[in-house]
């Protein structure tokens, strides 16, 4: 009832995703305390004075999780058709795009997914699905420290024994991955470019998390620098050290990293200044002539779910929000947006407002779930099919030729269209 309501906080003091709830849900106060209150404690409130902790969503490591707060996105954009143009069939449309400074099938890649269990699982179906899609996968962080030098191998190899010369696997480094030289194993294992980890959507400046039970697992991870936490129930939280972003700093990383003769690529969320730290790295790129390729901006929706609930719902904004900026910057390199992205038209959407493309994460791990790498391969299909259609109604044969065509694009409301710089009206 109330947490039905569009435009409220979708918590408001109990969550299917907590697995907390309210005695008398039908009757709550405007703070999402039951009006009547039994004090059951089987709410957040009853979780917290019982642990001492702030909620995680449940069951943590076997399900995914995405936040529900209702922010304007995409639902509130509507594509207007081209009246006038050549006609075609949508199967002719081409969609083939360079990604990252990579041939890539379509205009998407397989966002940053790390060490998590729900991640892990399948991390080499996802690997085997996206080179033969042709798309780019990003393998996330915390996967030596989690795994070691062979389980970082074997998600990479999975890739290169399927890859026909369309995509990239691409290995994502935090700060504790760039102490334990995970670039330049990773370079060593065959990675085809490197992405450095300076934030993600879910969870900006907390770095990443995951829960786990092992107690000789606590001294390894404290030994790479992690902060590790003990739950009362006897199990562990480690989080990452989310590092230090200055301008200085920030030239010195991508200087370094050049050295390794490969593409670099950048995952950073939508945050304060987020338009000045695009436009310094187009700067240090141009002076400093670094290979830096692709830049992808996390935004609120994505995540799968490691994350502090209240954090996941309350922090950041779409990261669709940038694009506005992106054409008058002009950056030297591609740029991805992420969170939320589920099919051709939302990538439609992203490019008509200036996007190179979208990165998935949370869909590619259902689709794998599914059908293992073949789901990877039909999920992709049916993108390129929407992309196909989408790019036929604006009476393109390119799907590149969707991009920046900002003027089809209506806003539903006068907050979607303040937020991403869209009209209301044609």
């Amino acid at each position: 009832m109330y947490n039905q309501i569009k435009g409220l906080r979708r918590h408001l003091n109990a969550e299917l995703a907590t697995k907390t709830k309210l005695a008398f849900a039908e009757h709550a106060t405007t703070s999402g305390i039951c009006s009547t209150c039994a004090r059951e404690g089987m709410c957040e409130i009853g979780y917290k004075a019982r642990t001492g902790r702030t909620l995680f969503p449940e069951p943590f490591g076997t399900h995914q999780f995405g936040a529900e707060k209702r922010i304007p996105g995409l639902e509130e954009i509507q594509i207007l058709p081209e009246l006038f143009g050549k006609g075609q069939f949508f199967n002719n449309v081409k969609t083939e795009v360079k990604i990252g400074s990579f041939e890539c099938s379509l205009p998407i890649a397989v966002a940053a997914i790390g060490s998590t269990k729900v991640a892990s699982d399948i991390a080499v179906e996802i690997s085997k699905g996206a080179a033969l899609a042709g798309i780019p996968r990003v393998i996330g962080e915390n996967v030596l420290a989690t795994f070691g030098k062979e389980g970082l191998k074997k998600m990479i190899q999975s890739f290169l024994d399927n890859y026909k010369d369309k995509g990239a696997i691409i290995v994502q480094a935090n700060f504790h991955d760039q102490k334990m030289k995970v670039p330049e194993i990773a370079v060593e294992l065959g990675a085809h470019a490197v992405e450095l980890k300076f934030g993600q959507g879910a969870k900006q400046n907390l770095g990443g998390e995951i829960k786990f039970e092992r107690k000789e697992d606590v001294e390894k991870y404290k030994k790479y620098g992690y902060l590790v936490v003990e739950n009362q129930d006897n199990t562990y939280q480690r989080h990452s050290f989310p590092g230090d972003i200055t301008e200085e700093s920030l030239r010195e990383t991508l200087i370094r990293y050049s050295a390794l003769d490969v593409p670099i690529w950048i995952k950073i969320s939508v945050g304060r200044d987020i338009v000045k730290f695009i436009e310094l790295c187009n700067d240090i790129k141009r002076k400093e002539n670094i290979p830096l390729e692709c830049i992808t901006v996390d935004g609120h929706g994505g995540g799968t779910g490691m994350s502090p609930w209240l954090i996941m719902e309350e922090t950041n904004m779409p990261s669709i929000i940038i694009l506005q900026h992106i054409q008058k910057i002009k950056p030297k390199f591609d740029v991805l947006v992420a969170g939320g992205f589920t099919n051709g038209v939302d990538v439609a959407k992203a490019m008509m407002m200036g996007a190179s493309g979208v990165a998935m994460g949370r869909a590619m791990i259902i689709a794998a779930s599914v059908a293992k790498e073949n789901g990877i391969l039909n999920f992709t299909k049916a993108i390129r099919e929407e992309l196909q259609m989408i790019s036929t109604v604006l009476r393109c044969d390119n799907v590149n030729k969707i991009k920046n065509k900002r003027e089809n694009l209506i806003a539903l409301s006068k907050d979607a269209a303040e937020l991403f710089g869209l009209r209301t009206t044609i």
